[in-house]
């Protein structure tokens, strides 16, 4: 089950897609980035990289863990068409500027903002970053390719409501706009739900938060520059300085790109543009959603959203 090329438009030919697939699953009950949705069996990062390509993306970058790599090859790499240029970082702990410290017995990642450091090797240019276990949809991909000669960073918000599940709260970002389309700032928001007709959410400031259905969240969807990579170097170095943070608490901390965000538009003239998508976001927060997840996906492919995927072929030992 290969997928093959749909020669649409170019503007994304040289953006990398980067994706996060180090996660655990904790709450799902294992390695949800590999779990096949849909009637076509695919990954959702497969699902996504469909969209990619159709906008004429040719490099994909799988940040991991190590214990990950056999069955990203087996599930994604050997599925993908010669040439789409691919690389497998393997986020790690160790892989930190001289001047951080954290403790030796620590095994926790060190988040999403560590991940994306651990692959600056392999980028050379501009480049948007998912997650391995979210469903984005086309739109997302569309507007990624009209930004692709940008250097202002960029991130993909989804209305609220459609971005939560029906069988437990969901932590999101919650988006504050300077204007309409320039990100102020994020706000973590845990717990999520609905109850009958409202939306409530907890904060730190509110432990009980009605929030709007419109309200624009992120879910991981970024889109930078090199000018990330020295932002993520000085976030780290804030984290994990080993000068002030005692090991034991460095077995705690960890470094987020929304906290990359912060930094970058304390330190940037250029703000983050912020580009709504209307299409639904959906992942598999709970096993429970892997129903909806593969009636949804079914539904799409019958509209023929993944017209690049080929239910005929495997490549064999693709490197």
């Amino acid at each position: 089950m290969a997928l093959l090329v749909n020669d649409m438009t170019q503007n994304f030919s040289t953006t990398s897609l980067v994706i996060l697939a180090a996660g655990r699953g904790s709450r799902f009950g294992g390695a949800k980035q590999f779990h096949s949705f849909g009637r076509l069996n695919k990954t959702l990062m497969l699902y996504n990289i469909c969209h990619a390509i159709d906008n004429g993306c040719q490099h994909v970058v799988f940040i991991t863990q190590a214990n990950h790599q056999a069955q990203l090859i087996e599930k994604v790499i050997n599925h993908l068409p010669d040439n789409i240029e691919n690389n497998i970082v393997f986020q790690e702990n160790s892989d930190l500027p001289s001047e951080c410290k954290i403790a030796p017995t620590r095994k926790k990642p060190l988040g999403t903002a560590h991940a994306l450091w651990c692959a600056r090797e392999v980028l050379s240019g501009n480049f948007c970053v998912i997650n391995a276990d979210d469903y984005y949809g086309k739109q997302a991909f569309n507007l990624v390719s009209t930004l692709t000669q940008s250097d202002s960073p960029a991130m993909i918000a989804y209305q609220l409501i459609k971005t939560l599940s029906d069988y437990g709260g969901v932590n999101r970002g919650i988006c504050q706009l300077a204007n309409t389309h320039e990100l102020l700032t994020l706000t973590e928001c845990e717990n999520i739900r609905q109850e009958g007709k409202n939306i409530y959410g907890e904060t730190i400031h509110h432990p009980k938060q009605t929030l709007a259905e419109n309200t624009l969240v992120s879910m991981n969807f970024w889109y930078f520059d090199q000018q990330i990579f020295p932002i993520l170097r000085q976030l780290l170095l804030n984290t994990f300085d080993a000068k002030e943070l005692p090991p034991a608490q460095s077995n705690e901390k960890e470094c987020y790109l929304p906290d990359a965000i912060a930094l970058l538009n304390t330190q940037s003239a250029k703000p983050t543009k912020v580009l709504t998508s209307h299409d639904e976001w959906f992942g598999v927060t709970y096993a429970a959603d892997s129903e909806n997840v593969n009636s949804k996906l079914s539904e799409l492919a019958d509209k023929g959203w993944f017209a690049s995927l080929s239910e005929n072929q495997i490549i064999k030992n693709k490197s």
